[in-house]
């Protein structure tokens, strides 16, 4: 390789200096100083019709029905614009630095403008993989190629560009002097090295590839996982991160590797979707019930909304802890989410109407209290009795609906109540101090004698 290197570079040389004698002994200039401004006009002259012959080409390319040939024109264009006046400028100072009898300058431009046709070439290619993946997924008008979904055509082109970039950083350690055999050798090493170091992001560039060969999403899929609080949409799958645009707002970067670790759902690939809803009745109309779940059904049944080849369920399921419990099962044929609760409001709305027409209601959480029978409840506006005894203001507040000679009776009728208890509490205690009990000694005298 080597030796062809610099056969190659000899042979230029020679073809220099030729051209820079002929020149010479045509203007009857010195040939080191022509040579360079003729190639610098050269140059300048290629640029131009490259500029406006290229411009026009692309832009007639961009209408064809084929959706391959603008994009080979358009990765062309600048980069060949770039390398011609890159190689003018080379050329003149290798030929300044040749006469000037800087002999390392020639070899020093030959690897340098190699190395910069290999960048310009990567450049090229880049550009030609992005205009070939918008092709891909966007064709032109009149094409009749079917167009590729986002991942497929990002997963093709990055495998493409990441071939293109390796090929080139071999040419160009090649020029550089480097062995083949060295850079295998130390490609095997530093692969287990690199393996070793870096296995995270290793598994997430294997996990990323998986992801675009079974294409469990695809770039705009509405996915979650039941493992992970992830949710939202797809906006990017790449090699190691695939981005997630929450419904919340922030996006969320997921590492590749974990989707071989986890349930992904796609909600955005579903068919129908569950409408699965209990209604509660209360336990007065138990006697509707039948009637109430045979409506909805048809209701059901005949709703243009709900898919009819799944399965439709209205029953009567269990005696709830404060209502009798309906179950309605059912799918529809909407999967867009804003739209399907739009189709669920209706529904229940009528579920609604229909329990209301047999005369039912739907059950709200209450509990029941019993009370054994000579049991009342007093109200906090009621008067206790010893305040009716000493006053009528507050026995007269709590019979307000009463007649007054009936509030006088009821007061007269409580005060007599009340004096004879008084009496009778008087004459009890009389009798209970005309009578104590048995004092201690007398205890002691009484388990004596006993």
């Amino acid at each position: 390789m080597k030796t062809l290197d610099n056969a190659t570079q000899a042979l230029s040389t020679q073809a220099l200096a030729h051209l820079q004698q002929r020149l010479s002994d045509w203007l009857g200039l010195p040939g080191w100083i022509l040579l360079p401004i003729a190639i610098v006009l050269l140059a300048a002259v290629a640029d131009l019709v490259l500029y406006f012959v290229l411009g026009r080409l692309e832009q007639r390319l961009v209408r064809s029905p084929r959706r391959w040939d603008d994009p080979f024109l358009h990765a062309l264009r600048l980069p060949l614009r770039w390398w011609i006046w890159i190689s003018a400028l080379m050329i003149g100072a290798g030929v300044i630095g040749a006469h000037l009898g800087v002999t390392e300058l020639t070899g020093f431009l030959f690897k340098s403008g190699a190395l910069i046709t290999l960048l310009l070439l990567a450049w090229s290619g880049i550009r030609l993989i992005r205009r070939l993946e918008q092709r891909l997924v966007f064709p032109p008008v009149n094409c009749r190629a079917r167009p590729v979904d986002q991942t497929s055509a990002s997963a093709l082109t990055k495998i493409v560009g990441a071939v293109l970039i390796v090929t080139l950083i071999l040419i160009g350690l090649q020029i550089l002097g480097v062995s083949m055999s060295s850079i295998l050798a130390m490609g095997g090493f530093g692969g287990l090295v690199i393996g070793f170091a870096a296995r995270d992001v290793m598994a997430n560039f294997f996990g990323g590839m998986v992801v675009h060969l079974d294409k469990p999403f695809v770039v705009g899929d509405w996915i979650r996982s039941p493992d992970r609080e992830i949710e939202g949409m797809v906006e990017d799958i790449g090699w190691r991160l695939t981005t997630i645009r929450t419904f919340a707002g922030p996006p969320l970067y997921v590492p590749n590797a974990w989707f071989s670790q986890i349930s992904v759902e796609t909600p955005t690939r579903m068919v129908n979707r569950r409408l699965w809803e209990t209604v509660g009745l209360r336990y007065q109309d138990a006697n509707a019930i039948e009637a109430i779940t045979g409506d909805i059904r048809q209701l059901l049944k005949h709703h243009d909304e709900i898919d009819q080849n799944e399965l439709i369920t209205v029953n009567f399921t269990t005696f709830g802890q404060y209502a009798l419990e309906i179950m309605l099962y059912a799918f529809t044929r909407e999967t867009d989410w804003q739209r399907f609760h739009e189709i669920k409001q209706e529904i229940l709305l009528k579920v609604r109407d229909i329990i209301e027409k047999h005369g039912a209601e739907l059950a709200l959480p209450a509990s029941r209290l019993y009370l054994p029978e000579g049991v009342g409840i007093r109200r906090d506006g009621d008067a206790e009795p010893g305040a009716a005894a000493h006053g009528g203001d507050q026995a007269d507040s709590a019979a307000g609906g009463e007649t007054h000679g009936e509030e006088t009776h009821r007061k007269e009728t409580r005060g007599e109540e009340i004096r004879g208890g008084e009496k009778d509490r008087d004459t009890c205690a009389r009798r209970t101090r005309a009578r104590p009990g048995p004092s201690e000694d007398d205890a002691g005298s009484g388990d004596a004698d006993a």
